[in-house]
C-alpha cells in the first residue's frame, strides 16, 4: 500500500501503536517531512487562526485574543492525532466523487445527518470516503458543551480542533479520492496547492478582508456542506492548472530537490510555482479566506448557543472596570 494512502484512510486494525518517544518522533519528522499527509500546511493551519481570532467579534475576541499563542501553536494537533489515533485520519475529508457527485452536480450529497446516511451507505463506507462535514457538526457541539461547562482548556482544544477540521475542508483536494493527483498522473499536487504555495504567497495575502456582519442560527453549522460543495467545483481548475504549467514549464525544469525536516524531497520548482501560482488566478487566498471566515462564525455561533457565557478573562476584564470605577467616583 502507498504510505500516504496508509496515512489518510485506518490504519489496519492489527496496526499497534507504539507509544515511546522514538516512535511518537519518527512520526512528527514524517508529518513536517511530508507535507501531502497534512490539510494546508502548518503554516497555513496557524495563519488561519491566527486570523479568524481578530475577525470574531467582542466580548468573544478577548478570550480568544488572551489565548491566542495557544490556539496558533495546538492548530496542528489534529493533523499530529493522525498519525497515532485510528479513526482520526477519515475526519478531515470527504471524497465526493465516491458518492458520483461532479462538479457540476450537488443533487447527489448524502444526507446531513449522521444516522440517515448510515442507513443508506453504511458506516464503513461512509468512514472509507471521509466524515468530514459530519465531524464538523460534532466538533461544534463539542465546543457549545465546553463553552456551557466553562471548562477553559476545553474550549481551547475544541475551538482549536473544529478550526482545523473546517480548514482543512476548504482545501479542494479533500473533496475527492484524487487527492494526490495519482489517478491523473500528476502526483505531489497536493502538497503543491496546499503547502508550496502558501508558504510561497501566504505573506502577499489579504487574508483579514472586510470585516463580516457575523450573524447566528441555531444551524449555522450546516454550512459546512456549501463549503465542501464550494471546494469540490475549485478541483478543474486545480487540474487543469497544473496540467498547463507542466507544458509550459516542462518537466525538466518542473522539480527541484528541498530539505523538509530530515528529508530530502522533490518538490515543485519555483518557476512551476510561480506559473501553476498566478494560473490559479487567487483561488488559494480565496479558499484560506473562506476558512478564517467560516472559523470565527462557527466559534462565535457555538458561544452563542451556549448562552453567551462569561469567560475567565471577560469576567476578570469587568472587575478591573468596575474597580476603575469606582476609583474615579472616589
Amino acid at each position: 500500500m502507498h504510505p500516504f494512502k496508509l496515512l489518510r484512510h485506518n490504519r489496519p486494525k492489527n496496526s499497534r501503536w507504539n507509544n515511546n518517544q522514538r516512535n511518537y518522533g519518527a512520526w512528527i519528522i514524517a508529518v513536517i517531512s511530508c507535507p501531502c499527509l497534512m490539510g494546508w500546511g502548518f503554516a497555513a493551519h496557524r495563519k488561519i487562526v491566527d486570523v479568524a481570532i481578530q475577525h470574531v467579534p467582542e466580548p468573544l475576541h478577548e478570550f480568544f485574543k488572551h489565548h491566542r499563542n495557544w490556539l496558533v501553536e495546538h492548530a496542528l494537533d489534529a493533523d499530529l492525532r493522525k498519525h497515532s489515533v485510528i479513526g482520526e485520519a477519515e475526519k478531515h475529508y470527504i471524497d465526493l466523487d465516491e458518492f458520483g457527485i461532479s462538479e457540476y452536480d450537488s443533487m447527489c450529497l448524502p444526507p446531513a445527518r449522521w444516522d440517515e446516511a448510515i442507513i443508506l451507505y453504511g458506516e464503513k463506507c461512509l468512514r472509507d470516503r471521509g466524515i468530514g462535514p459530519w465531524n464538523v457538526a460534532w466538533q461544534y457541539q463539542r465546543l457549545v458543551e465546553a463553552f456551557r461547562s466553562q471548562n477553559q482548556r476545553r474550549i481551547l482544544q475544541c475551538a482549536a480542533d473544529l478550526a482545523h477540521y473546517v480548514a482543512d475542508l476548504h482545501v479542494p483536494l479533500h473533496t475527492s479520492a484524487n487527492y494526490d493527483g495519482a489517478a491523473s498522473g500528476q502526483n505531489g499536487i497536493h502538497a503543491l496547492w496546499e503547502t508550496q504555495l502558501p508558504e510561497a504567497y501566504m505573506d502577499e495575502y489579504n487574508l483579514l478582508g472586510p470585516d463580516l456582519p457575523i450573524s447566528w442560527s441555531p444551524h449555522c453549522v450546516d454550512s459546512i456542506w456549501d463549503v465542501i460543495i464550494e471546494s469540490h467545483r475549485c478541483l478543474d481548475l486545480v487540474f487543469n492548472a497544473e496540467k498547463e504549467t507542466m507544458e509550459e514549464i516542462g518537466e525538466t525544469n518542473a522539480f527541484s530537490y528541498t530539505i523538509r525536516g530530515k528529508a530530502r524531497q522533490k518538490m515543485r520548482s519555483e518557476a512551476f510555482i510561480s506559473c501553476y501560482h498566478g494560473k490559479l488566478n487567487g483561488q488559494v487566498e480565496q479558499r484560506m479566506t473562506r476558512s478564517i471566515q467560516a472559523c470565527s462564525i462557527y466559534w462565535y455561533a457555538a458561544w452563542v448557543q451556549a448562552g453567551q457565557p462569561q469567560l475567565q478573562e471577560q469576567q476578570t476584564n469587568k472587575s478591573r472596570l468596575n474597580a476603575l470605577i469606582e476609583w474615579l467616583k472616589n
